[in-house]
């Protein structure tokens, strides 16, 4: 069996519970401009759930870009409630959820030992989407700078789950596909196109805040971060 000598990380709702953060943000950035009083929160978020779906579709199909998402589904959503807003408007919604977003989130002692400790094994990646300073500010927060080699969408302009991203952080750390161990949240974006090129993977069972239920998968998986953690000491033991 060839032995891991690479460790890539997803990062949202791999290194940490960002959908539980995400969905108390998102309600806090609701209340905040007040639409609650207009529609419930719930009623909202259900209609929001699903134009995002939707799109998303558009997105997989290749029939809208990834970076348009968020205006999009959150345009439509309020148009279908009676409120429209501008290109603006949508920046200023997102930019203070994320204020929220990064009020949430704290370090996991646990968490950032395991990592600093298998730093001095593997050679720790990050391969993220996002905007380069919210993923960033992300790993700040959790106490997790200055640890991984990143690969941020926003920085390289490439996206998973295309699979030059990962061909692209095979080459520039020149290391190979089969000595490499791909962990994230996502069969479509992390485990899919990873596992097509060879690697090792890893899915963390955990369910996106815009999914009804877990996706049914057979292989690799852990129910989060710390689990895994232990099961790659003990194999390596």
């Amino acid at each position: 069996m060839t032995k891991i000598k690479n460790i890539i990380f997803d990062l949202d709702n791999t290194l940490y519970d960002f959908s539980k953060i995400w969905e108390k943000s998102n309600k806090l950035i609701f209340e905040y401009l007040k639409y609650d009083s207009v529609v419930s929160y719930e009623e909202f978020f259900r209609l929001y759930k699903s134009v995002n779906n939707e799109l998303l579709e558009e997105v997989l199909q290749g029939n809208m870009k990834l970076v348009e998402l968020r205006n999009k589904r959150l345009m439509l959503t309020l148009e279908k409630l009676g409120i429209l807003l501008t290109d603006e408007d949508c920046r200023f919604y997102y930019e203070k959820q994320f204020e929220f977003i990064l009020e949430s989130i704290e370090p996991d002692e646990e968490i950032n030992s395991w990592i600093n400790r298998l730093s001095k094994t593997y050679n720790m990646i990050l391969l993220t989407n996002g905007k380069s300073y919210e993923q960033r500010m992300k790993l700040k927060k959790l106490g997790l700078e200055n640890i991984f080699k990143l690969y941020i969408s926003g920085e390289t302009y490439i996206s998973k789950p295309k699979e030059k991203a990962f061909i692209n952080v095979l080459e520039k750390e020149n290391i190979v596909a089969s000595e490499t161990m791909m962990i994230g949240d996502s069969l479509h974006h992390d485990i899919n196109p990873a596992n097509k090129l060879g690697m090792k993977t890893c899915l963390v069972e955990k369910k996106w805040h815009f999914d009804d239920e877990l996706k049914i998968y057979t292989g690799y998986k852990v129910k989060n971060i710390k689990q895994f953690f232990l099961e790659l000491e003990a194999n390596e033991c």
